[in-house]
């Protein structure tokens, strides 16, 4: 294979593996759509740099129970924004069951964060799908308000904050740098 051939090969693969959000789609439709899903959004007015510290928020946690990120602090924590109507969301679930699995035991949380509009169709596939770390939403699609002050644009998205809340990693795409999240929360969680 050329070397151009294999770039847009790459190109091609990394744009078909998240949904994006500038195609207009019902979200009411909790039907996995066929092809990918785009959907405008205001964006956060100030980009979050690496270095930065986190925005707070708080939001319902799947039980209803109210969930503030800042009360994490002194773990490690990976975000993930995601939904159930995105098929790279759903395809990057076997992963993120890997890295929670790996890291568990240790200072970590795994905080799904879902841009899912029907809360209930949400929570029954976490359930089903046995998803056992923190979830939360607030069911406004994506104007979720996490997703608007992080600036997220496409789905799936990991974030990474260290210890103290500071973003390590942003917007990082599960399906194609596994290994540096991977590698980012061991050298957190190693980092004395």
């Amino acid at each position: 294979m050329s070397f151009t051939k294999l770039i847009i090969v790459l190109f091609a693969s990394i744009a078909l593996s998240s949904c994006l959000k500038e195609e207009k789609r019902n979200p009411e439709d909790t039907n996995p759509p066929q092809n990918q899903e785009v959907q405008e959004v205001p964006q956060t007015a100030t980009p979050l740099d690496i270095g930065s510290k986190a925005p707070d928020f708080t939001m319902n946690d799947i039980n209803g129970n109210s969930f503030t990120l800042s009360s994490l602090k002194g773990k490690v924590v990976m975000i993930d924004f995601w939904a159930t109507w995105c098929p790279p969301c759903v395809r990057s679930i076997p992963e993120a069951k890997s890295i929670w699995n790996a890291f568990k035991k240790q200072d970590f949380v795994l905080l799904g964060i879902s841009l899912d509009k029907d809360l209930a169709v949400w929570s029954n596939y976490v359930k089903e799908q046995n998803m056992n770390w923190t979830h939360v939403a607030d069911g406004l699609f994506w104007d979720n308000a996490a997703a608007v002050q992080y600036g997220v644009g496409s789905i799936p998205s990991v974030w990474i904050l260290d210890k103290e809340g500071t973003i390590i990693l942003k917007d990082v795409n599960p399906l194609a740098e596994s290994e540096k999240i991977r590698s980012t929360i061991a050298g957190l969680l190693n980092k004395k």
